[in-house]
């Protein structure tokens, strides 16, 4: 699948995909419905794409205007995938690269986070684990948490903090859009 930037100041970029056969980065039709939920982006706006691949979804953000990205991506052919894709993009200023585990990373984040993208792969543990270890953390308290899976599952049932507020199918994909209980 050809990966490019769909929206604002990069637009039509075209990016490098993740070489693993079981990828499945995120499609435009997808990508498109997303942004237009949440936007407009504020231009202070920082965000976490957690499982980054080869950067999608965070040079999405930042061509439409967050002020940062934490690419959090272990997977080192991915990573030099990813660093192309800033600088091919001129977005890397914004962008820091976090390559180690993802519980790793997400404890590393000392800034308040405003956006998470979720997208592990699918048959695991990782959204419901890696929504835990964010939600014991201050920097994630007002963040909009956005899982793209596989299925409906509501994960407020296992995590009692967390409230759905808008979720939207795509054939057999979802999106659902989760905050923080007050």
């Amino acid at each position: 699948m050809a990966l490019r930037v769909i929206s604002g100041l990069r637009k039509g970029h075209k990016l490098r995909g993740p070489i693993d056969s079981r990828a499945r980065p995120t499609e435009d039709r997808i990508k498109e419905s997303l942004f237009n939920i949440i936007q407009p982006i504020e231009e202070d706006a920082v965000c976490l794409d957690l499982f980054a691949a080869t950067g999608n979804i965070g040079i999405e953000f930042l061509s439409r205007g967050a002020k940062k990205v934490y690419f959090s991506e272990k997977d080192s052919s991915n990573v030099k995938d990813l660093k192309w894709n800033l600088d091919h993009t001129k977005l890397a200023d914004k962008a820091e690269i976090l390559d180690f585990d993802y519980k790793k990373n997400i404890l590393t984040i000392k800034e308040n986070i405003d956006y998470v993208y979720i997208d592990p792969p699918y048959e695991s543990d990782y959204y419901i684990e890696s929504l835990k270890l964010m939600l014991d953390r201050k920097y994630f308290k007002d963040a909009l948490f956005i899982l793209e899976s596989n299925n409906d599952y509501d994960y407020s049932k296992d995590i009692k903090e967390l409230n759905l507020v808008y979720e939207k199918k795509y054939g057999k994909k979802c999106l659902k859009f989760y905050r923080m209980e007050v």
